[in-house]
């Protein structure tokens, strides 16, 4: 995943709206009409939304990579950030709402680990709370053999990604190329990224199948959607 590129990760999505998105889920929580006062983001990356929800929430976060629970827990100090594989993870207290974003989900690539992620949702869930999942992409639209450039720049430095899209199964890849330019020199990386390819029916089936009620939103924060989970 981004073993190589994770101290960059906030160079390569500098293009993101976070705070605009930090709002949206607000609202989605908001929409529950309860007072939600605790979060736990899974996969939380480098917790950039979480700079912009830990005034109205107290936020916790878990993700596999190291270098981004440190960055993590440099944004929000007040947070108990740990590394963590999101299939399997046992922390000892519940939650108002789980969140999982950007597409996250996807990293478990298959239908059962998908389940048993979505179990370890219900499990770290209060009873009245909420689970927020935004999808990856669906089988039919992933295409292969597209190339994708991004260019920015962020604090002096200057990055570019080539992409290149494959698939195996129902399993998309993307094989990113990079190049990062600052006063000191260039560096460049490539990483492999699979991720899978999850039907509508399958993602709700497995909300289903993990004791969940479920609600999709086509639209989500960014056009891929969104899942609105709570206890059944």
């Amino acid at each position: 995943m981004f073993d190589l590129s994770s101290k960059y990760y906030d160079v390569i999505y500098s293009f993101k709206d976070y705070e605009q998105e930090a709002r949206q889920v607000r609202e989605y929580i908001e929409r529950q009409s309860k007072d939600y006062q605790t979060i736990l983001d899974v996969a939380c990356g480098t917790a950039e939304h979480a700079v912009f929800l830990k005034q109205h929430y107290a936020i916790d976060g878990i993700d596999l990579n190291p270098e981004f629970v440190a960055i993590a827990k440099s944004k929000n100090p007040k947070g108990d950030y740990s590394v963590a594989d999101m299939t399997r993870f046992r922390l000892g207290r519940k939650y108002d709402v789980i969140m999982c974003l950007f597409s996250s989900i996807g990293y478990v690539k298959t239908p059962e680990l998908l389940v048993l992620t979505l179990v370890q949702f219900r499990e770290h869930l209060n009873e009245d709370g909420v689970i927020l999942v935004e999808p990856w992409l669906t089988p039919d639209v992933w295409t292969t053999g597209r190339v994708d450039t991004i260019t920015t720049e962020r604090h002096g430095i200057h990055m570019s990604r080539m992409s290149h899209s494959d698939r195996a199964g129902n399993v998309s890849i993307m094989n990113f190329s990079y190049l990062f330019g600052s006063e000191v020199g260039i560096e460049h990386y490539t990483e492999e990224h699979r991720m899978g390819l999850f039907t509508v029916e399958e993602m709700i089936g497995a909300f289903r199948e993990a004791g969940l009620d479920v609600e999709h939103d086509t639209q989500g924060l960014i056009g891929r959607g969104m899942y609105i989970a709570r206890i059944a």
